[in-house]
C-alpha cells in the first residue's frame, strides 16, 4: 500500500476545470434571470400601455355611441314632429263614419276576420311609435334641461341685477344725507364764526351802532352790577331787562337770522362796556 502513488495534478486541473465551467454557467443563470425580469417588465409596460389604449378606444367608441344615439333622437323628433304636423289636417276625415254605418248591419258575416284584419294593423303601430317615444324621452328631458339652463342664467342674472339696484339706491340715499348732514354743517359753521364787536355804551338817549343793530343804555345798577338795554333793529325795540355782569345774553333779531350774544364787562356809574358777537358774516 505504501509504494502506491498518486498523480495530483490530475485531480488538480479537474477541480479547477469544474470551477472554471461553473463560474460561467452561474453567469448564465444570472443573466437569464435578468433578461427574464426586463423582458417581465417589457410585457407589463406593454400590457398596461394596451390596457389604456383599449379603454381610451372603447371611451371613444362609447362616446361616438353616444353622439349617434343622440342624433338618431333629433332624428326621430323631427320626424315625429313631422308626422304630427302631417297627422293634424286628418281630423276633418270623421266623414268616413258612413263607412263605419254600413259596417254595422253586415253581423252575419265572419266577424272574426274583420276583428283579425282590424287587430293586425295596429299592432305594428304602437311598435313604430313605442320605440321613438322611448328613446325621445331622455331627448326631451335633455332639451327641457337645456332649456331650463338659460332660464335660470336670466333669473339669476335678473337677481343680482335687483340687489345691484338696490345697493345704489342705498348708496345714492346715503349720498343724500351726507349732502344734507354737510350742509347743517356749514350752517353750524356759518353760525359759531363770530366776530367780537366791542363797545362802550352811555346812559341817555342817544343810539350807538354796533354791528347789525343799534344799541342804546336805559338803566344802571352799580351796586348790584346790572343794567338794562334796549337793542334796535329795524326801529323795533328789543329791551333786555336786569342783566348781569358778564352774563351771556342771546337774543334773536328776526325770524330768519341766527342768534346774537351780548356780554356786558364792566358796569359802571353811567356806563356799560362790552362785546356783541355777531356771525362773521353778519358784522355789517
Amino acid at each position: 500500500m505504501a509504494g502506491i502513488e498518486f498523480d495530483r495534478q490530475i485531480f488538480s486541473s479537474t477541480t479547477d476545470t469544474t470551477k472554471k465551467t461553473q463560474a460561467p454557467k452561474a453567469m448564465g443563470g444570472i443573466l437569464l434571470v435578468v433578461a427574464l425580469g426586463l423582458a417581465g417588465f417589457v410585457g407589463y409596460k406593454i400590457f398596461t400601455q394596451a390596457s389604456q389604449n383599449y379603454q381610451i378606444s372603447a371611451a371613444k367608441a362609447q362616446v361616438e355611441q353616444l353622439q349617434q344615439q343622440l342624433a338618431d333622437s333629433q332624428k326621430q323628433i323631427e320626424e315625429l314632429e313631422k308626422h304630427r304636423k302631417a297627422v293634424k289636417p286628418e281630423p276633418p276625415a270623421p266623414v268616413a263614419q258612413p263607412i263605419a254605418v254600413e259596417k254595422k248591419p253586415a253581423p252575419a258575416k265572419p266577424v272574426y276576420k274583420i276583428a283579425a284584419a282590424s287587430a293586425l294593423p295596429p299592432q305594428p303601430k304602437p311598435v313604430v311609435y313605442t320605440q321613438p317615444s322611448q328613446s325621445a324621452v331622455p331627448a326631451n328631458q335633455n332639451t327641457a334641461a337645456i332649456q331650463s339652463e338659460p332660464t335660470a342664467n336670466h333669473q339669476a342674472w335678473q337677481a343680482t341685477t335687483d340687489r345691484l339696484a338696490d345697493v345704489v339706491g342705498v348708496v345714492d340715499q346715503q349720498q343724500n344725507e351726507l349732502a344734507e348732514t354737510r350742509e347743517a354743517v356749514n350752517r353750524l359753521l356759518s353760525q359759531t364764526r363770530r366776530q367780537a364787536l366791542a363797545f362802550e355804551l352811555l346812559r341817555g338817549n342817544s343810539r350807538m351802532p354796533v354791528g347789525p343793530v343799534t344799541l342804546q343804555l336805559r338803566s344802571v345798577d352799580m351796586k348790584g352790577q346790572r343794567y338794562s338795554v334796549c337793542v334796535y333793529f329795524e326801529d323795533k325795540c328789543i329791551e333786555l331787562k336786569d342783566r348781569v355782569l358778564n352774563e351771556v345774553v342771546v337774543f334773536v333779531v328776526s325770524k330768519d337770522t341766527p342768534p346774537l350774544e351780548l356780554v356786558a364787562t364792566k358796569v359802571l356809574r353811567d356806563q356799560i362796556v362790552g362785546y356783541l358777537e355777531v356771525p362773521a358774516d353778519r358784522q355789517q
